[in-house]
């Protein structure tokens, strides 16, 4: 009876350990601060991803809002218009990191030592 009585008690431990390692699904994240060095490590990734620079983003504050916009570069002296559209991205938070990913491609890059908290529901 108690080797019967050991074997449930370690098939219930690990069911409970593999229920607590799950990995937690990203949720949208937004800055805590936006100080020069989050900025710079935001602006960082986004030129790694974007490969070119200078990078301008759009409206958006990432303190406020998880949606980043990336503007097109601006018409050459040739071209009057431009049909080229802004490249979005989102921060996601996993509850370990703050991540900056790309909409399109499904990029993830980690933002090292930038803190983030989950964004608001709306």
């Amino acid at each position: 009876m108690r080797a019967r009585a050991k074997v449930i008690a370690a098939v219930i431990g690990l069911a409970l350990g593999a229920c607590q390692s799950a990995a937690r699904t990203p949720a949208p994240a937004l800055l805590m601060q936006g100080d020069s060095l989050a900025m710079e490590r935001l602006m960082s990734e986004l030129t790694t991803e974007m490969q070119r620079t200078p990078i301008d983003l759009g409206p958006s504050d990432p303190t406020r809002s998880p949606v980043i916009s990336v503007l097109p570069l601006p018409p050459g002296p040739l071209e009057d218009r431009s049909l080229a559209m802004p490249t979005l991205f989102h921060l996601e938070w996993d509850e370990k990191a703050c991540w900056l990913v790309r909409d399109e491609t499904g990029a993830r890059h980690e933002l090292s030592g930038v803190n983030c908290r989950a964004a608001p529901a709306q």
